[in-house]
């Protein structure tokens, strides 16, 4: 599915920054600021998704809702109708896409904890070489 393939490709490209080695390390602190806001506008971006999503479902929910309450035979109520609506098909495609999101903005949450601390492991890696060369 996209979110699959998102996700790999989110996890192949996080593991591009996050190798670390004498070679490029002056490199990689050196990016390390455009990186993370690379990765901050990702969050975002899926968090906006997240919240359009949600406003779809919403609105979906109660055009269903109203529809499954106008052409019921019998008189049902408001709770009856939304439980009905929610197990139509186009809502439960949105739930599960809003579950989607989910996942990737949980991902990227830890990456933007792991990027953060970036600097900290570079500036470790710098003070363990300085000691060698003594």
């Amino acid at each position: 599915t996209k979110f699959v393939e998102l996700l790999k490709k989110f996890i192949e490209d996080v593991g591009k920054d996050l190798v670390l080695d004498d070679f490029n390390l002056k490199e990689a602190q050196m990016r390390l600021p455009a990186r993370k806001h690379f990765w901050v506008a990702r969050l975002m971006e899926s968090k906006i998704r997240r919240g359009e999503l949600t406003k779809k479902k919403t609105q979906l929910k109660k055009n269903i809702t109203k529809e499954v309450i106008a052409t019921s035979p019998v008189k049902i109520s408001q709770s009856s109708a939304e439980h009905a609506a929610e197990r139509h098909e186009s809502l439960q495609n949105l739930t599960s896409k809003i579950y989607e999101c989910n996942m990737i903005i949980e991902y990227l949450e830890k990456v933007e904890k792991v990027m953060g601390q970036m600097g900290f492991d570079i500036k470790n890696i710098i003070d363990v070489q300085k000691m060698e060369q003594l």
